[in-house]
């Protein structure tokens, strides 16, 4: 074999590999799946499904949206962080699956959110009410609080689960009002609204989009804006800061995330598609009617200094009531 020709041979075969490694780093190969760690019917799996529909158009490939409630999120969460690193397996997360998961996780936890998932970007953050049922006679946190105080037995809050930013504030106002209260845990967001129509819990905290069909039908009244500022939609619905609770102000949001080792060009890539879908403004007149909000980020960094802050507050409240892990 002569040197032109062995070289020649060897020219095709790196054009080759070449061809190889360009086929297996095609994006996306198969379709995405956008895991959603909690039942469907909440804000996470709304939103998830907001994006899921223009996402496919913008990268040319299904994305599918899968539930897999439990456990708060880690069982998502654990699912996702062990899968492969290549951008076709995402999570909608939000301040409960991951922020608060991270803050409660035990330092020898193999798996944590904040540890095992890329940030890409916030989502949207969504106002929340304190909530009673109608046929429950409290009109305000104040007459809750005093009824509490009077009734033989504690009464009942639910959550959508041991951890869940419901889980925390519940137990922030009732340490805070000096009332006790038993805490439901449910399997996501989307089981509160029934268990609160049933007369199961006396109080909770839910969405103000999800919240608002019920309380025009009179099924559930709210109590309280979990906020600094009214809500427009509401004007007379004070906020938790006017009812004496300063430090219950808590918004949820959603952000998307990837496995850790997923490529930086995909994580830009998935930012870029994902932020000017948030800006189309059909799907931002399809989120203010839901009285949701978008909040892109302004990069995948700037998102990831948001989620450490978030982290350290509630780090700080389930020191501070002891709340752990089971």
């Amino acid at each position: 074999m002569t040197h032109t020709t062995r070289r020649l041979l060897l020219g095709a075969a790196a054009l080759a590999a070449g061809a190889r490694t360009a086929r297996a780093q095609a994006w996306p190969s198969r379709p995405v799946r956008l895991i959603v760690p909690l039942v469907p019917g909440g804000t996470t799996d709304l939103i998830a499904r907001v994006i899921a529909d223009p996402l496919s158009k913008l990268i040319g490939g299904n994305v599918v949206v899968e539930n897999r409630p439990g456990a708060n999120g880690w069982i998502a969460n654990d699912y996702v962080m062990r899968e492969r690193p290549d951008g076709h397996t995402l999570i909608v997360n939000n301040v409960s699956t991951h922020a608060i998961n991270s803050a409660m996780a035990a330092p020898e936890r193999a798996l944590v959110p904040s540890r095992g998932l890329v940030p890409i970007t916030n989502l949207i953050e969504a106002p929340q009410f304190f909530l009673a049922p109608a046929e429950y006679p409290a009109t305000s946190l104040a007459d809750f609080v005093a009824r509490a105080k009077a009734s033989p037995k504690p009464l009942v809050y639910a959550s959508a689960g041991v951890g869940s930013y419901q889980h925390i504030d519940l137990e922030t106002f009732a340490r805070r009002a000096g009332i006790n209260l038993v805490h439901l845990p449910l399997r996501g967001a989307g089981e509160i609204v029934p268990v609160m129509l049933r007369g199961d819990a006396q109080i909770t905290e839910f969405n103000v989009s999800a919240a608002a069909p019920h309380i025009e039908a009179g099924r559930l009244r709210p109590l309280a804006i979990v906020a600094r500022e009214r809500l427009a939609s509401y004007p007379d619905t004070p906020t938790t800061v006017e009812a004496g609770f300063p430090d219950l102000v808590t918004t949820l949001w959603n952000g998307l995330f990837a496995p850790v080792g997923t490529p930086d060009g995909l994580i830009v890539a998935l930012h870029r598609h994902v932020v000017s879908i948030l800006r189309d403004p059909e799907v931002l007149a399809a989120l203010n009617r839901q009285a949701v909000r978008a909040t892109p980020s302004d990069s995948p960094a700037a998102f990831a200094i948001y989620l450490a802050e978030d982290v350290a507050r509630w780090s700080a409240l389930t020191r501070e009531f002891n709340i752990q892990l089971n």
